[in-house]
């Protein structure tokens, strides 16, 4: 495990006694993960909790790749080593986010369960809500409406590394479960707050697509590089351009206009 990851996880300790917790709660995307991750829990003689917050929605069938949530107590040296794995693992920090709750585990799971599921246009649509995506938790954040905060209730604080490897955390909006309704309500998502989540979506195959560098833009970092190019994405929506030869034309003349730095001319082609 290199410096900077040792010292992220050595933070998350610190923040969860701070909070008088024992344990950490880690919220891992496992799909394309690059780590054996149920197979190393598995093994542990003392397996943390875990559960896997796709079984019993329409996605069950994924539930082994999508998102798990496991409960890691910071007393169990089984627990810190299959942790520290996983952290020196490649790409890690794309998959893992970090969570401070005192909720019991079953509620925290049940509850964050009920999160990955969203509808659209008035109930027509339906799908899954991938906030658990570390690069998609702040847009889901900013994109929900003031009697959507229940969505943060069990959260005393988000923790994760960004695009950058950089530590990065969220405030939540810590209720006791009795505070909230029950049963929750779905997650109504409005024209407006699927296009800002869209818009970040697009804005990363975008920079995929292109194999767009911050640098290419006078920008230093990968962050601001996609709040960006997520601004790009969402004046080509007011410009109603919904092909994608018009829409990548537009984004790379209104790159070239709103940018320190214009862009170079090239082909697109794909990266991984």
């Amino acid at each position: 495990m290199n410096t900077m990851t040792h010292a992220w996880l050595t933070h998350l300790g610190e923040q969860a006694e701070h909070a008088r917790l024992q344990h950490l709660d880690l919220l891992v995307d496992a799909s394309n993960l690059d780590y054996p991750l149920l197979a190393h829990l598995n093994e542990s003689d003392q397996r943390p909790d875990v559960a896997k917050l796709l079984e019993g929605t329409p996605e069950e069938a994924i539930a082994a790749k999508g998102p798990l949530l496991i409960r890691v107590s910071l007393d169990q040296l089984d627990h810190q080593a299959w942790l520290d794995g996983l952290l020196a693992s490649k790409n890690a920090h794309q998959h893992l986010l970090a969570l401070l709750s005192p909720w019991p585990f079953t509620q925290l799971a049940s509850h964050l369960r009920h999160c990955t599921q969203a509808e659209w246009n008035d109930g027509r649509g339906s799908g899954l809500l991938r906030f658990y995506d570390p690069r998609m938790l702040v847009p889901t954040s900013e994109a929900l409406d003031p009697h959507q905060i229940w969505f943060h209730a069990p959260i005393i604080a988000w923790h994760w590394r960004d695009r950058d490897r950089q530590p990065r955390s969220l405030p939540g909006n810590l209720m006791r479960p009795a505070e909230l309704p029950s049963p929750l309500p779905v997650l109504q998502l409005t024209r407006a707050q699927m296009a800002g989540l869209l818009a970040w979506s697009a804005a990363e195959d975008y920079r995929r697509s292109w194999g767009v560098q911050p640098q290419d833009y006078g920008m230093a970092q990968q962050e601001p590089l996609m709040r960006h190019l997520m601004h790009g994405q969402l004046a080509a929506n007011r410009e109603g351009l919904y092909d994608l030869d018009q829409r990548d034309t537009f984004i790379r003349a209104w790159l070239a206009k709103n940018s320190p730095v214009a862009p170079p001319e090239e082909t697109a082609e794909v990266w991984a």
